[in-house]
Parts: C-alpha cells; structure tokens; sequence
C-alpha cells in the first residue's frame, strides 16, 4: 500500500514510500518491518472499478466531473493539475475491463509525449 509520495521540494515526484499488507480477515493491517522507499519520476495509480478515492483528489486538487469521477481531457487524460494524468474507471466509471485497458494505453501514450515530446508506446 502506498503511504507517502515523496516530492523534490519543487513538485517533482522523486519517491513513494509503500507498506506491505496483510488481509487476513478481510482487514488490510500494515506488516511490521515492511516500510519501504522507492525512488521513481512517475507514478501511476491504478484504482479499480469503485470509483476515484476522493481523498486523492481533495489532497492533490484535482477537479471532479458532475458523476464525481476525475475531470480528464480524453485525448490526453491529463487533469486540472499540471503532470497528473487520469484513465480508466476514475475518469469514465465503471466499465468493462478492455475499455479501461485501452485508456490505459492511450494514457501512457500521452504521459510518454508530456514527458519525451514524442511517443513510440502504441495508443
């Protein structure tokens, strides 16, 4: 389970700091000892077919649709917030596995162009 997004000071993602789960009993508990941190410049944030977890986007700022789901441009899946970008059930709701899969992709697309200026990655 993530934790903490670990920033530069500029609001640049350097890191995320994770904890190892146990479900047992259908609880989710944080293992003792399995704090972690990991260096990266992107994350990506898969949230499942429940809809967008409103703390996330109260935190970050990120505008909401009228069905309270993520307000993202199609094309480019890219928010209010500069560099946060959302696809799949969050933005549309609740669908079929291969549309959230294809908007997966065309997100990845799109996040490779932000970041590279072009984009090999097939959308």
């Amino acid at each position: 389970d993530s934790l903490e997004f670990i920033d530069d000071g500029h609001g640049n993602v350097v890191g995320i700091k994770t904890v190892d789960l146990d479900y047992t009993g259908g609880q989710r508990t944080a293992l003792p000892n399995s704090e972690r941190t990991w260096d990266t410049n992107l994350i990506i944030l898969a949230m499942g077919f429940l809809g967008p977890e409103h703390y996330l986007s109260a935190a970050l700022g990120v505008d909401l649709d009228q069905r309270s789901n993520y307000a993202a441009d199609k094309g480019t899946y890219q928010t209010s917030i500069p560099k946060v970008f959302a696809a799949g059930d969050c933005r549309s709701g609740q669908n079929i596995v291969v549309r959230a899969i294809n908007e997966g992709r065309e997100a990845a697309q799109s996040i490779d162009r932000h970041l590279m200026g072009s984009s090999v990655l097939p959308g």
